[in-house]
This record gives C-alpha cells, sequence and structure tokens, in this order.
C-alpha cells in the first residue's frame, strides 16, 4: 500500500513539473534566463546587454512571441537561436507581431536543423 502511494505520488508531481514547463510564464522566464546566461555585451566599454532596459525588455519580447508560438504548437524553440547582429533589428524597435512574423517567414529557411525557428539567418 505504501508503495502504491508513494509511486501516485511520484506520478503527481511529475506531472506537475511537466504543466509547470508548459505554463507561458515558465516558458519566457526559462528563455530570458537562458539568453541572460549567455552574457552578451554591448559597445566599446562592453556593458552587460541585460543593464540596459530597452534591450532587456526587447529581449522578454521575443521570448513570449517565441513561448506563444511553441504553446500553439509551431515547431520551433521556445529559445531565442539568434546572435546579437541577427536580433539587433528586432530588439529595440520591433513589436510582438513584427516579430512573430519574422520567426515565422525564416522558419525552416535556415542552415541550422530543420524547425529550429531562428529569428533571422
Amino acid at each position: 500500500m505504501n508503495i502504491y502511494i508513494g509511486t501516485v505520488l511520484v506520478m503527481f508531481s511529475a506531472s506537475l513539473s511537466a504543466a509547470d514547463m508548459q505554463s507561458p510564464q515558465s516558458l519566457i522566464t526559462d528563455c530570458y534566463q537562458e539568453w541572460q546566461s549567455r552574457g552578451w555585451t554591448l559597445g566599446e566599454d562592453q556593458r552587460l546587454a541585460d543593464d540596459v532596459d530597452n534591450f532587456r525588455e526587447g529581449i522578454i519580447r521575443i521570448c513570449e512571441v517565441r513561448a506563444e508560438l511553441f504553446l500553439q504548437g509551431e515547431n520551433i524553440s521556445p529559445y531565442i537561436q539568434g546572435r546579437l547582429r541577427d536580433l539587433a533589428p528586432y530588439i529595440f524597435t520591433a513589436n510582438k507581431a513584427d516579430i512573430k512574423q519574422r520567426i515565422l517567414m525564416v522558419k525552416g529557411q535556415t542552415a541550422y536543423p530543420g524547425g529550429s525557428g531562428f529569428l533571422s539567418e
């Protein structure tokens, strides 16, 4: 009986973890933290991009769009795949609709593995 209860609890906690990983906010946070771990810098003074408010907001916008598309079943990664030079035109000026359009336009048109959903290249 104790083994059965333990098994049910393990299965329940695993399903909660899987459900949490599929929540939009969780994916957005994971996307942002993964990008943040890259330590991108800007300018000659090598200032952390994460310290620039507008840059950080643009990255979060991209993460939001990627999470939305991923949860809608699009065959893309919920994480940012592009490099700084590829993302720069979208970080400061693009709205979510423009970002979504670009991601969907280049999906499958990259030199990277099919369906990777890079923002550009």
